[in-house]
């Protein structure tokens, strides 16, 4: 398994399903001054962590812990619809082979105006490195 398609397949999954017609998914991107406010809901999909265990599967492949990283950020006046949307996640994600769910409290983000809820989905998988080259 490629990691960069697992979680392109699982913001696509997020995208097709119907609850989040109106909510955009988005891939993470680096910390930068943000001098604004939350307008729409929006979910940002990318990977939080990855543990290789020392078991080989073969030349190019291991085993891994993998854990992608939801971030989920409402505008003020809809704090409460963040938790809606991570039970949505948690409802779309049992397409995928996830081992753990994990959540933090939802807290308010002074720059953006608005709320942050981070969830963590945990899996199991081998991980394919596609050889020397990395094709």
């Amino acid at each position: 398994m490629n990691i960069n398609d697992f979680i392109i397949t699982f913001a696509k999954a997020l995208k097709a399903d119907y609850f989040f017609k109106n909510i955009k998914i988005i891939k993470p991107f680096e910390n930068v001054s943000y001098a604004g406010e939350i307008k729409n809901t929006f979910v940002c999909v990318g990977l939080d962590e990855m543990e290789i265990t020392p078991i080989e599967l073969g030349d190019d492949t291991k085993y891994a812990n993998v854990k992608i990283k939801v971030g989920i950020f409402t505008e003020k006046n809809n704090s409460a619809f963040a938790k809606d949307v991570f039970l949505n996640i948690c409802r779309v994600s049992q397409k995928f082979n996830i081992t753990s769910i994990k959540a933090q409290p939802l807290e308010y983000v002074k720059q953006a105006k608005g709320y942050r809820l981070n969830g963590y989905f945990s899996f199991g998988t081998n991980i394919d490195f596609g050889g020397e080259s990395g094709e």
